[in-house]
């Protein structure tokens, strides 16, 4: 809970997401035959810690960027419970959106959406 490094850790995330932003809008300039680079990739922005202060690694920020996803909206999933989400989930996802065959990856208990 220091100031100081509190406004550190603000200073280098608004680097971070900046860069992230002129990265995604590169893509979205550059074509891939009949579409953008965008659309025909998947770009996941996030961090392992909702908390660093206590270590939590739940309330996770994650950007989703890139084709086949219905973007512009917040989700907010269970993390606790038997509705409970994990983050693997939506590994699940994106290895499938990429043509890999699988129903699990780490500790998923199914599809995200």
């Amino acid at each position: 809970n220091d100031p100081e490094a509190i406004a550190s850790l603000i200073t280098l995330e608004k680097y971070q997401i900046e860069h992230f932003g002129k990265f995604v809008a590169r893509l979205a300039k550059m074509n891939d035959g009949e579409r953008s680079l965008l659309d025909s990739t998947t770009v996941l922005f996030g961090s392992g810690m909702g908390d660093g202060n206590v270590h939590k690694n739940s309330d996770l920020p994650i950007l989703l960027a890139g084709g086949g996803y219905k973007h512009g909206e917040f989700r907010q999933v269970p993390r606790e419970g038997v509705k409970k989400v994990p983050l693997c989930n939506l590994f699940v996802d994106i290895a499938q959106k990429m043509g890999v065959e699988t129903d699990s990856f780490g500790s998923s208990t199914g599809r995200f959406a």
